[in-house]
């Protein structure tokens, strides 16, 4: 039994650093404003980048500067200074993540974010022993915290704390030894408000723990915030022919199949004849990828491109293109089971993420190949 809890807990890992290695590299822009409860970007520059940062000492910095945070290319807010910055701020923040952001607020109680905040303060209440994992049998509960303990003990505790009672929606992660949210989140809009309620959690997590759980929750919320395609079942008088998932990096690139278009990125494809085809992958202001694909009968072939940026040899000679290497991979879906599968449990899902790996894999291949004759000229 020992065993197969260390097997299980190993596939878990593997599968998270899958999930993190197919994400498009500094993906993740931050912008910070004071404390990021103990989350550390500069240990994931391969996945997150600083986009801009405040201490948070003084809220009119932020107001000044409130366009920084809620520019688009911003993905995650860190939401940890003083509270002295204006109401209009505050809404123009909350507006920012219901758009799709992550608002992360660590260990401050914000009057001015209750609507957006997933726990609502109940007063004070003796400080709590010790934190514990929830549910530890949650698929995100195995994600964040298979290398790490379930329980926490307080090391430095307080004679009172503020109580807080998760809304209803709010999915805790974290909890006290009283049983109130330590770790919580939400959906709000299109994006997601992680809070944590403690006054620090370094009483309770060590810096490697903080930022593990931090960065962990953060890039699965990512993850399912990504759009997902559209899956298709043939019907049986379709039996003869294929289906095609189409990924690319970045998203929203436009399908061709054999020159003729298909839609844009993520696409599930029906109808496709079985055999060899051409599929090349476009998007304005990057190079276009173009590779082969077999298509086999009744099942789905997944195909993933990678399309370098136009400008990313900036200062260097124009690279002249090049066919790239193909990294269309086609993995066999068996028929979908009676019963419902968690993600994990898929065999489909986790071969299709294997195969997003090796995609991944050449495409670097490819563009390293670009920069290197790029330098030979």
């Amino acid at each position: 039994m020992v065993g197969l809890n260390n097997t299980r807990k190993s596939f878990i890992l593997l599968l998270f650093a899958a999930l993190l290695f197919v994400m498009p590299s500094a993906a993740i822009n931050t912008a910070i404003y004071g404390d990021t409860a103990g989350f550390n970007p500069d240990l994931h520059k391969d996945t997150f980048t600083i986009g801009y940062s405040l201490p948070g000492s003084l809220g009119t910095d932020l107001d000044t500067n409130v366009t920084k945070y809620t520019d688009p290319s911003v993905d995650v807010i860190f939401m940890g200074g003083e509270d002295t910055f204006s109401p209009a701020t505050a809404s123009l923040l909350e507006q920012a993540v219901a758009s799709g952001k992550i608002f992360v607020v660590s260990n401050k109680n914000y009057q001015k974010f209750n609507a957006s905040l997933p726990a609502t303060s109940k007063g004070s209440t003796p400080d709590g022993q010790y934190f514990f994992v929830t549910d530890p049998n949650t698929t995100l509960s195995k994600t964040i915290f298979s290398d790490l303990r379930i329980n926490f003990p307080n090391t430095d505790p307080l004679s009172k704390r503020s109580h807080t009672e998760a809304k209803n929606g709010a999915i805790t992660v974290m909890s006290y030894d009283k049983g109130d949210p330590a770790l919580l989140y939400w959906k709000y809009g299109n994006g997601y408000v992680i809070e944590w309620t403690p006054v620090t959690n370094s009483r309770f997590l060590n810096s490697t723990e903080a930022d593990l759980i931090n960065q962990r929750l953060i890039t699965s919320l990512i993850i399912e915030r990504l759009p997902k395609p559209t899956i298709t079942t043939p019907s049986p008088t379709q039996s003869n022919l294929g289906s095609v998932s189409v990924y690319s990096s970045p998203l929203g690139a436009s399908v061709l199949i054999d020159g003729r278009y298909y839609g844009t990125t993520p696409a599930n494809l029906t109808d496709i004849p079985p055999g060899n085809h051409i599929i090349r992958l476009t998007l304005s202001g990057y190079y276009d990828y173009e590779g082969t694909i077999y298509v086999l009968a009744g099942q789905t072939t997944h195909a993933f491109g990678t399309l370098p940026p136009l400008n990313q040899y900036s200062g260097a000679p124009t690279p002249v293109p090049t066919t790239p290497v193909p990294i269309i991979v086609q993995v066999p879906v068996t028929a979908e089971p009676t019963q419902k599968q968690g993600a994990f449990e898929n065999p489909g899902v986790i071969a299709a993420i294997i195969g997003v790996i090796t995609a991944t894999i050449g495409a670097i291949a490819t563009i390293f190949s670009h920069i290197s004759k790029a330098k030979k000229e």
